[in-house]
């Protein structure tokens, strides 16, 4: 890498401060000035690509790519600062075929739609038909009059806690969860959704569900679930699962009040069991201990019993540690040749390792119904 020096005049309070700093870290005050420097500029960079998606100027994939982070932290830090804004449908197609390149989508005329918020990983994952006008106009899912007996539902349910009126999509994916339409292209009436704009947007959701790894997808209304679903097994309550991930129909809004109150109890025990529950054949198994070298290194080892609820081979993986999400990198250190076999490592920044666990601790793997790694 190409390195340039620059000569900064600095007050002798900031350079005692540096010093303490330098001291504290046991490193050379350069690599201090250094670290110091690039996080602000990482910062900067961050500021301005939210920016720039809350004025609609960018996607949340551009947005992301602009602030050099995943387009999952990118969604996190605009549902933080309470983000939300009418999104492009060529951006959404776009987002999407970041997603898979394969997917296909019909090509249609530029206009307004709503941006996914995808859930966190085990999390719900809220799947409507498509956008209506006024909801994509107020920039927040679900905003007339059925939408608005929707979210009271899903209040009732506790899948939405002291919700802002008319920004009720942002408390829910705050509390981890997410929203999709089957297709994307806003319209007066769900009738004018024709079908073969339903069989795409299947494609594309199927996709969705399995980067996303979701620990329910929740249809809101029938004709989502039957664009995806097989007909004969379409009804109110749980459903057949789309990979490996759970599904469950809501009642419609008109269904009588006996009916309803059912299918609300039989959601709320499948909540009540936990996304998060682990399959009966699935493993509880610990992490090796964490020493303050394994902090500052930004690692947590994994014994063998561990590794097999990683992939096979080095890469990047989604984790949960301590209810926040990571893309972290894992290597599962097969080869080299040793007599016995060494742990696997999981690998991120030391600062988000530091913030979340403590020396000589050993942290429970586990592996949720969508897939996703969680440790705690």
């Amino acid at each position: 890498m190409t390195t340039e020096q620059i000569n900064l005049r600095l007050d002798a309070e900031t350079v005692a401060a540096l010093e303490r700093l330098a001291d504290s870290e046991a490193l050379d005050r350069a690599v201090v000035v250094r670290r110091l420097l690039e996080d602000g500029i990482e910062r900067w960079q961050r500021s301005q690509a939210l920016t720039r998606y809350q004025r609609g100027e960018v996607s949340i994939g551009r947005a992301a790519e602009e602030a050099g982070i995943s387009i999952w932290e990118a969604l996190d830090l605009a549902r933080a600062t309470g983000i939300a804004h009418p999104a492009r449908l060529e951006d959404v197609d776009a987002d999407v075929k970041a997603l898979d390149p394969s997917a296909g989508h019909e090509e249609r005329d530029g206009g307004a739609t709503l941006a996914d918020m995808p859930p966190a990983p085990g999390g719900v994952l809220l799947v409507g038909i498509n956008p209506a006008h006024r909801s994509v106009a107020a920039g927040h899912y679900y905003q007339g009059a059925l939408g608005r007996r929707l979210w009271k539902r899903l209040e009732r349910l506790g899948l939405l806690v002291d919700p802002q009126p008319g920004a009720e999509d942002v408390t829910f994916a705050r509390m981890g969860n997410g929203l999709t339409d089957v297709v994307k292209r806003p319209t007066k009436t769900a009738g004018e959704v024709s079908a073969k704009e339903l069989e795409q947007g299947a494609a594309g959701l199927r996709v969705k569900i399995a980067r996303w790894h979701p620990g329910l997808v929740l249809f809101a209304f029938k004709q989502a679930a039957a664009s995806i679903l097989p007909r004969m097994e379409i009804k109110p309550g749980p459903g057949p699962p789309i990979g490996d991930v759970p599904t469950f129909l809501l009642s419609g809004p008109y269904a009588p009040a006996v009916q309803a109150a059912e299918v609300d109890r039989r959601l709320a025990e499948v909540l009540a069991a936990g996304i998060w529950a682990p399959a009966e054949d699935d493993q509880v198994v610990l992490t090796q201990r964490i020493t303050d070298r394994d902090i500052a290194a930004g690692r947590i080892r994994l014994p063998s019993p561990s590794k097999g609820l990683f992939p096979a081979a080095r890469g990047s993986v989604q984790i949960v540690l301590r209810g926040q999400r990571f893309e972290a990198g894992y290597d599962p250190r097969l080869g080299g040749g040793a007599t016995r076999e060494r742990s696997g490592v999981v690998s991120l920044r030391p600062s988000d390792l530091a913030a979340l666990v403590s020396a000589d601790e050993r942290l429970r793997v586990s592996r949720a119904r969508g897939g996703v790694i969680k440790l705690d």
